[in-house]
């Protein structure tokens, strides 16, 4: 059978990930794949379940944990269909807040946003979603080019046309061949069953390709996360006193700061047991959840607000009374304020959706080690791929400095001041941009503070999206600078750096998750469930795999170049080094200031 792949030869390793991907599907099986950046992750694994969906009646949905990520999967099937000739169909849809075009609604944010737009459509007093009712897809001509061309077309032609392009989306997925959409979609258990009915699908004749997979359980236990805090609930009351609601949320203040008061005295967080919100909570929850959800759609339209403390708090009831064992509710104080959390250790909700399609393509840069994975999914016979670098090895040089560590014993004032040395010897002999990667903003800050070059960009705590985009821009556009953010944050991952920006990457410690309750309860929660895998699987591994991810934003592209130094006496620890070799080959230089001038050298660069 001929391989459907938009261009004209495959890089190295490519053919193999697209057989492999190829046997597993057509078997019905499941495939993890490890596979560095630069493969052509997208196109191999498009081409090969395309090639034989196609054949046999199957639907592909292409998953994305960001909206930025669905282009190239657009390209690759636009391509695809234009090479080959071929008249299947794909549809390209984000979430409904993203598409919606109603003035009314669009601003609003969060759960309080689905709530509106839900009230809306079921008042009949959304013109946008109305109007989609008359649409065919098949009878517009221009709406269909559009959709070739992924979902920002689509939105402007449904605005054009004065539709609701999330509808309009859906409708246009009713007959694809390929759906490319967000993780929430199908991995959202509150959204799944809503969303494949409305575009007609079903999960047992569909194979799922789940890109940067190192994100699905971070994802799924997001959905099951949620916090009260008493400033929420004083937000909450003011908003339905606006609205001349006489419901009285003074109780569940008073029950926060009575658990404070029993739980706290000594310990600055503690477990809350399911039980121990007043009885007539618990057993009244759903009544208050309704009265709640209908308070806040009556603030929101009265008010115009962006988001409700009051829809919240219906959101944290509805979770409080669903949780399993497998949710840690934790009590904590934050100034004057009692937060109260629900954060889901394991998504014991969502992981089912793996069982029910025909097959599952898992892939990532970073699926280390391939067998916590396939655990972890609940997947033990799924077949396990990892391949090798395209690039060549001459084009990158990576080295453990053994003199240093961040191991929080052993910080001091001196070991900030030789990291910052260290950090100021590779950026002179670098010819270009160094990106220094930390494990925590206070390592970054404590670090800076004896840096002497002025020309450093910084991330900073709770930096704004278009912070960040604007650092991003301005570093690029450098060519003798230095960036500085966290590892596991916005500048680390999921970010590619034009043109070989980076020439030099410091990685600075290892990232690990500071101990608390909730690491704890996760830690124990795994061993259970994983024949005593918690520290590996909740606490080291996790933290390599973002040293790893920052590593990785240096070399993009074949011709790339770049000296990556991991600055940690524990890269040289037996784990630690197995697992960042498999995606980077280390060495140990004694004089790598010496080592990093030679390879420049070796580029022709002096």
């Amino acid at each position: 059978m001929e391989q459907l792949f938009r261009f004209s030869k495959k890089r190295p390793y490519q053919s193999d990930m697209v057989n492999d991907i190829y046997d597993a599907v057509s078997r019905g099986n499941d495939i993890l794949i490890n596979a560095p950046t630069g493969i052509g992750k997208t196109d191999a694994s498009i081409g090969a379940v395309l090639s034989y969906a196609l054949h046999n009646n199957k639907t592909v949905f292409f998953l994305t944990p960001k909206i930025s990520q669905h282009k190239i999967a657009i390209d690759s099937l636009r391509g695809i269909k234009q090479k080959f000739k071929l008249d299947f169909k794909y549809a390209d849809i984000v979430g409904k807040q993203n598409m919606c075009i109603n003035e009314k609604v669009n601003s609003i944010e969060g759960e309080s946003f689905y709530s509106a737009c839900e009230h809306l459509i079921k008042n009949s007093k959304c013109p946008f979603f109305s109007k989609v009712k008359l649409f065919k897809p098949e009878d517009d001509a221009t709406m269909l080019d559009a959709a070739d061309l992924g979902h920002n077309s689509v939105f402007e032609e449904s605005y054009n046309q004065g539709m609701c392009a999330y509808e309009v989306s859906a409708k246009l997925a009713k007959n694809a061949d390929v759906i490319v959409a967000g993780y929430s979609h199908l991995l959202n258990p509150y959204l799944k069953q809503a969303f494949l009915k409305k575009i007609a699908h079903s999960l047992d004749d569909s194979i799922l390709i789940w890109d940067e997979a190192h994100n699905v359980l971070n994802a799924a236990n997001s959905y099951f996360s949620v916090t009260l805090s008493t400033n929420g609930i004083l937000r909450a009351m003011r908003e339905l006193q606006s609205i001349g609601n006489a419901m009285d949320l003074g109780y569940l203040k008073f029950a926060l700061d009575s658990l404070a008061k029993k739980k706290l005295e000594k310990l600055d967080e503690a477990f809350v047991a399911k039980d121990e919100l007043p009885p007539d909570i618990l057993q009244n929850a759903n009544a208050i959840i309704s009265q709640l959800e209908n308070a806040a759609l009556e603030y929101i339209e009265q008010s115009k607000a962006k988001r409700s403390a009051t829809m919240h708090i219906a959101k944290f009831l509805n979770e409080w009374i669903q949780q399993g064992e497998s949710t840690a509710s934790i009590i904590s104080r934050f100034g004057s304020s009692v937060k109260l959390s629900l954060t889901c250790l394991y998504p014991e909700r969502a992981i089912p959706i793996f069982g029910e399609a025909h097959a599952n393509v898992f892939m990532s840069a970073t699926l280390l080690p391939l067998k916590m994975y396939s655990d972890l999914f609940g997947l033990e016979d799924a077949k396990l791929k990892s391949y090798g670098s395209p690039f060549p090895s001459s084009n990158k040089l990576a080295i453990i400095d053994a003199d240093i560590t961040t191991k929080y014993q052993e910080r001091s004032v001196e070991q900030y001041k030789r990291i910052a040395e260290k950090i100021i010897r590779i950026k002179d002999s670098t010819p270009g941009n160094i990106a220094v990667f930390f494990p925590s903003f206070a390592v970054l800050d404590s670090t800076f503070r004896y840096m002497h070059d002025s020309d450093i960009y910084i991330q900073r705590r709770e930096m704004k999206n278009i912070a960040v985009e604007s650092i991003i821009k301005e570093f690029q556009k450098s060519d003798n600078s230095m960036l500085f953010g966290v590892m596991g944050g916005s500048l680390s991952e999921g970010i590619d750096y034009e043109n070989n920006s980076i020439k030099g990457i410091v990685i600075v410690g290892i990232p690990l998750t500071k101990p608390d309750l909730e690491l704890n309860a996760r830690i124990e929660y795994i061993n259970r469930r994983f024949s005593g895998k918690g520290s590996e699987y909740a606490y080291t591994i996790p933290a390599i795999i973002r040293a790893i991810q920052a590593a990785g934003r240096a070399v993009r592209s074949e011709n790339d170049k770049a000296v990556i130094v991991l600055m940690d006496r524990r890269y040289k620890w037996s784990m630690y080094k197995s697992i960042v070799s498999n995606s980077i080959p280390v060495s140990e230089p004694i004089d790598y200031i010496g080592e990093i001038k030679r390879f420049w050298r070796m580029q022709g660069v002096k």
